[in-house]
């Protein structure tokens, strides 16, 4: 039995429909459960983690940990250290003070940062062994000379 594009398009249109209904139904039951027994986002997604939009995988890259802050001055502001330097930091720096003039310190390590007995030396690694028809091609194949690299004059201000 042929189907007209009209049928077809009618159809994706209904289950759309029906597919947001139930959406937003499960959406309710869950907002609902989680007032019931008074849950929170650190809960429900772990202490300090972070839930990617898109696909979700199991492993490390798809919650993101926020790192304790690395800088920070009297008046409540910090820095991790990576990324842009924020303004209070360049304004500071601008004033002439040092960057180490706002490192927080560092409590004791935990135990398991301790300095630990060094690990016996490894033995001596082997020269792997290549299948004959591996080492055929790549002596068949000579290297393809490098171009060497250009130098990028700086500017009077990189300088």
């Amino acid at each position: 039995m042929a189907k007209s594009l009209s049928n077809i398009l009618s159809q994706i249109e209904r289950l759309q429909k029906e597919a947001a209904t139930i959406q937003s139904e499960v959406i309710a039951r869950v907002r609902k459960d989680i007032t019931k027994y008074g849950l929170t986002a650190e809960q429900l997604f772990g202490a300090a983690g972070v839930i990617r939009r898109g696909r979700a995988k199991a492993s490390a890259q798809t919650t993101k940990v926020a790192k304790p802050p690395k800088y920070a001055d009297g008046a409540g502001n910090t820095w991790g250290g990576m990324g842009k330097r924020p303004e209070w930091i360049r304004q500071a720096l601008a004033a002439g003070k040092a960057l180490e003039d706002f490192l927080i310190a560092k409590a004791t390590a935990p135990a398991s940062r301790k300095a630990k007995a060094p690990k016996a030396a490894a033995p001596a690694k082997t020269k792997a062994k290549t299948k004959p028809a591996a080492r055929k091609r790549a002596a068949a194949k000579p290297a393809a000379p490098r171009k060497p690299r250009t130098k990028v004059a700086k500017t009077p201000a990189e300088a």
